[in-house]
């Protein structure tokens, strides 16, 4: 059943007697007996929905956007509270933020960026929305990728990743380097680490090489990767500086994957995004405030959109912070993000108080205009008294 648009009006009742249809009459009054309008009526076969008003909040400007009573029908038609929905093609993601909002558990995926995007900060702002994590699941399809396209899956596993090595080495204007554990290649005075396909770079793997570095007097370290452990960019930087190395992780592209950009000599290494954050500690309380950001590369930016940024926060969409990173999953404790209707950002967080004293890792994740990630870690340490300070970057 469907609710009508205006009740229906009372039904006069009749029934058949002896062949012909007769009026049914109240004993009592003797008058005609009548039912009262429904509310309600069977769903027909076609559905007659309205259209996103153009002013509505509820419009994103995404292409192929349905509207939420759409998908709400279709969620409580087929789902009860606490199933799991999934909408593998999720676009704007309506379909999870009304099963969010309908008490279901959910699964969404897509392949864009920015429909990832978009979903997150809709999500975010569905009342009372429960934590949920991102996934980058691209690791699949690099693994196929590096299959079949270096030996077709019948070389051995040391001769594929050789081949994956060289590859990237010479996208990159590299040179092979033998005798090295962890550090693959050289490009002038640099030497080279290249991430693996199936895992991102971590901060011991950095270290591995850095050490490599000293060992061999080398004084430059050029680390490619697809994927990043979080909160590695600024950390190591600054470590690498104080042991006389310069550091620069640069990211491999998903062109370097397609085969046409790769003959075109279209495939570009860019440097991570920079991110810097200040804490500040009173007694067991902490807080953050966003001090600067820069997206590498930003001669790549379109004109229409570098017109608009006036200044270096006009680069961030969103940020959130994790007052107690455990090293593994990001759990979103505060966040500032802008919206259609507001477009301001906090750059300073609200003041987090701790339970206990002691000293905790805080993660701090921005996301770009672009819907990139960046992050960056910063320490801080609480006790029961003090005064305001700051805190360990």
């Amino acid at each position: 059943m469907e609710p009508r648009v205006e009740p229906g009006r009372p039904t006069e009742i009749r029934k058949k007697v002896d062949g012909r249809i007769t009026r049914i009459r109240d004993p009592l009054t003797g008058k005609n007996t009548f039912v009262e309008g429904t509310t309600e009526k069977k769903i027909s076969d076609v559905w007659r929905l309205p259209l996103i008003n153009s002013m509505s909040s509820e419009r994103l400007g995404y292409g192929t956007q349905k509207p939420e009573a759409l998908l709400e029908r279709i969620v409580k038609a087929s789902s009860n509270p606490g199933d799991i929905v999934a909408d593998f093609f999720c676009g704007s993601g309506t379909t999870l933020a009304v099963a969010e909002r309908l008490s279901r558990r959910w699964i969404g995926a897509d392949l864009g960026r920015f429909a990832i995007h978009t979903t997150r900060k809709r999500l975010m702002e569905v009342e009372n929305c429960k934590h949920f994590e991102i996934l980058n699941l691209g690791k699949y399809e690099r693994q196929i990728w590096q299959g079949s396209t270096f030996g077709k899956n019948t070389q051995p596993e040391p001769l594929l990743i050789f081949d994956y090595l060289k590859f990237i080495l010479d996208l990159y204007g590299a040179l092979p380097l033998a005798g090295m554990t962890h550090l693959h290649g050289k490009k002038g005075r640099a030497m080279v680490h290249i991430g693996a396909v199936d895992a991102p770079v971590t901060i011991d793997e950095v270290n591995n090489c850095l050490q490599e570095c000293l060992a061999t007097r080398q004084t430059e370290l050029h680390v490619l990767g697809w994927e990043w452990e979080m909160g590695l960019n600024n950390l190591m930087i600054e470590q690498a500086k104080s042991q006389g190395v310069r550091l620069i992780p640069l990211s491999i592209p998903r062109e370097v994957m397609e085969q046409q950009a790769v003959d075109k000599g279209d495939v570009q290494f860019h440097q991570l995004a920079y991110l810097e954050a200040e804490p500040e500690v009173d007694g067991l309380r902490a807080r953050v405030k966003l001090v600067d950001f820069v997206i590498a590369n930003t001669e790549l930016i379109p004109d229409e959109v570098r017109t608009k940024i006036k200044k270096w926060s006009d680069f961030v969409d969103y940020w959130a912070v994790d007052w107690d990173f455990q090293s593994d999953t990001f759990v979103n404790q505060w966040t500032s993000y802008r919206t259609r209707q507001d477009r301001s950002l906090a750059l300073k967080t609200d003041w987090h108080t701790y339970a206990t004293p002691g000293v905790y890792r805080v993660l701090i994740k921005a996301i770009d205009i672009f819907g990139i990630d960046t992050s960056q870690t910063v320490e801080v340490t609480v006790n029961a008294e003090g005064k305001a300070k700051k805190g360990k970057a």
